[in-house]
């Protein structure tokens, strides 16, 4: 017999509902080290180049390397500029960092963004998407499975028109979630995307986990009201900050404010 798990409330309360013994404007105060600092400056250096400027061969040097990806200067500083988007690479080592950095006690998982673009197109037959839902990598010992999401919102920009969010199994308290810095599940196109990542999970799930005691019949679909963009851009940061920061109980406390140091 296992005891009946209840639900865990999301801690986001109106001001008078607000339990004294809990700082909730408490923020994680960003700093950085000499090295980071010195990358910062080689990144500002070369966002400053216009792109009639920038060669059409990136000769940049390589300042991340990290697994079987690397990054030069030049696609860090497109990355991370003002109106820039976050290569799907660069958001590939972001995840890799995140969960190289995860306690080793840690029941969350987070999945690459090429997971979820093969999901989106119902391509569930991929090796590596195999691998890691093999049963004996016992994911319904998780409390919750991560995948960040690149979708196209808009048609007419293949490449400025992406955008990240996550959509996260929330196996603790019997959930699918959305955690998008732009939209709510009462926007049409989100609520498409999600039910395809939904689907693609399900079945996923029936064909390895068949006989597991976490079953997804009663998982309904949550929106959760993280922070939000004020602009169309940085929704690569925004998620990896909220990924990083999502434990299904606290929702990340940052602003958009807080993004340039973030």
């Amino acid at each position: 017999m296992h005891p009946h798990q209840f639900e865990r409330r999301i801690i986001k309360r109106p001001p008078c509902k607000r339990s004294p013994f809990i700082d909730y404007n408490e923020k994680k105060v960003y700093m950085s080290k000499p090295e980071a600092n010195r990358l910062y400056a080689s990144v500002i250096l070369h966002g400053r180049i216009n792109e009639e400027e920038s060669p059409d061969v990136d000769t940049s040097v390589r300042v991340i390397e990290h697994g079987k990806y690397f990054v030069t200067v030049r696609e860090l500083a497109n990355s991370m500029k003002k109106e820039g988007f976050v290569l799907s690479h660069v958001m590939e080592v972001g995840i890799q960092n995140i969960m190289m950095n995860l306690p080793p006690d840690s029941k969350k998982l987070v999945m690459p963004v090429r997971f979820s673009v093969q999901m989106l197109n119902m391509e569930l037959n991929g090796k590596e998407l195999i691998s890691r839902f093999k049963k004996s990598n016992r994911l319904d010992r998780k409390d919750m499975i991560m995948f960040p999401v690149l979708e196209n919102i808009d048609k007419t920009k293949p490449k400025t028109g992406n955008h990240y969010w996550i959509f996260n199994v929330n196996i603790r308290d019997r959930r699918f979630e959305t955690l998008d810095s732009w939209r709510t599940l009462k926007n049409k196109s989100l609520d498409v995307c999600a039910r395809k990542m939904v689907a693609s999970f399900q079945s996923l799930w029936e064909e390895h986990y068949a006989s597991s005691r976490v079953s997804l019949d009663e998982f309904g679909l949550t929106n959760i009201d993280v922070p939000k963009q004020n602009n169309e851009f940085n929704s690569g940061v925004f998620a990896l900050t909220i990924a990083n920061g999502w434990e299904a109980r606290a929702v990340p406390n940052f602003t958009a404010d807080d993004i340039p140091s973030i």
